[in-house]
């Protein structure tokens, strides 16, 4: 029975899964086991992953978990409880795919807490790396410890912790479960993890380095950053595949190569975020050259005819006549933002209420729309304005210069909706 075992939670990260797994075989220190869990991923991580199957101490999990299915709960969580009910080492210890430990990790670790019974748990500094696109370093930093911790959330990467088996049996029997996978947990369940462990135990620091965070662009904590529970529609999205997605009535509709650039959409309003949350949109119907024919053009899109000087909004699947320019000034609109469609394809289209410069109480808003009054910020979505946190309309990718300026009264006429803000602000 290996004195050290080693829970290895991935998804996706080819470039760097490689280096976590030599990172244990390289240890100065050779009693352990490492529970891969592979939270069901590509084929070339899942090929990198398997080259190193041959090393006995090794034990290999596919969670074989659906992509519709991963926004339920917070996965590396879920995988790090059926990591623990399976392991067998007298120690837990955690790593992910784009962590590595330095050589002497399991040594100084499992040496502390042999020759101190009375501590159950460990954490170290952690040497963090900030990569770019091309994987290449752009920072580093050194996260130092911080003494003895009652409060270790938020404080300490579980990459940087070593526990007893018993600190973690001992919190099960309080909550019947090891680490809390609700899934509003996914951007700090090891905070929460380490907040039901200080309710028995201290957190005791050793002052050495001992393992090293690559962050890069696709990292979890960087595409969560700021994404909102639920991201208005009009958004495009992409996640760690090529494919691109508009946010439309709440289903992620993908747009095809083509009709991206001739339904005029701008690159620099996609955002990624993390796979979880693009598939927890259900798929839509595709935006490819079939939406000329069936007439699911997307919403929020301008368009006109090339025989008529009339310029609609969609909105709900109607056309929406936008009455003269002064409507179009208010609300932003750019000529450079049409898109010429067919007059057969605008004829079938059904007619929406006209929309006008003034706003009024029987005003119909139009949907995507920012609005501003008195330094608050609003999203406009079927009629109901959401107020939204700032840091959400720069994540969001929604253009300053677009903001529609309400006065109080204007304001007044419309109901208005929860506040669109990031999960982790709730908290």
């Amino acid at each position: 029975m290996p004195k050290v075992t080693i829970i290895l939670t991935c998804y996706n990260k080819p470039e760097t899964v490689g280096k976590a797994i030599e990172s244990v075989i390289n240890q100065t220190f050779q009693d352990w086991e490492l529970l891969i869990m592979n939270d069901n991923s590509n084929l070339k991580t899942t090929k990198i992953i398997k080259s190193y199957l041959n090393d006995q101490r090794i034990h290999y999990y596919n969670s074989e978990i659906k992509d519709g299915d991963r926004y339920k709960t917070t996965r590396y969580a879920t995988l790090i409880n059926e990591a623990i009910s399976l392991s067998t080492g007298k120690y837990l210890s955690y790593l992910t795919d784009d962590s590595e430990y330095l050589p002497e990790r399991l040594e100084v670790m499992s040496e502390y807490l042999d020759t101190h019974p009375d501590i159950h748990i460990v954490y170290s500094k952690q040497i963090t790396r900030k990569l770019n696109e091309n994987h290449t370093l752009i920072f580093q930093s050194t996260r130092q410890t911080k003494g003895v911790l009652r409060k270790a959330a938020n404080l300490v990467d579980h990459c940087s912790v070593m526990h007893t088996r018993k600190a973690m049996e001992v919190v099960k029997e309080k909550y019947n479960n090891y680490w809390d996978d609700d899934p509003k947990h996914w951007h700090n369940a090891d905070a929460v993890a380490w907040a039901r462990l200080n309710e028995f135990y201290l957190f005791h620091p050793l002052e050495k380095t001992l393992d090293i965070s690559y962050k890069t662009p696709y990292s979890f904590q960087t595409l969560n950053l700021y994404i909102p529970e639920k991201i208005p529609d009009g958004v495009i999205i992409k996640g760690l595949s090529p494919d691109v997605y508009l946010v439309d009535k709440q289903k992620r509709r993908k747009i095809t190569e083509g009709m991206f650039d001739k339904l005029k959409y701008k690159k620099g309003k996609i955002i990624k975020i993390p796979d979880p949350f693009v598939f927890k949109y259900p798929l839509g119907s595709p935006i490819d050259d079939t939406i000329l024919k069936n007439g699911k053009i997307p919403n929020q899109l301008l368009i006109k005819s090339s025989n008529s000087p009339n310029i609609y909004y969609i909105q709900n699947g109607k056309k929406r006549m936008i009455v003269n320019a002064q409507a179009m000034k208010r609300y932003h609109f750019k000529h450079s933002d049409i898109v010429l469609l067919d007059p057969v394809v605008i004829q079938r289209l059904p007619d929406g209420p006209p929309l006008g410069m003034k706003i009024m109480s029987h005003t119909k808003l139009p949907d995507g729309a920012l609005f501003t009054c008195k330094g608050k910020f609003y999203i406009s979505e079927n009629n109901c304005l959401y107020p939204i946190y700032y840091k959400c309309i720069n994540r969001l990718k929604y253009s300053m210069n677009d903001i529609v300026k309400l006065h109080q009264h204007e304001l007044d006429y419309f109901k208005q909706g929860p506040l669109i803000t990031w999960n982790h602000l709730k908290k």
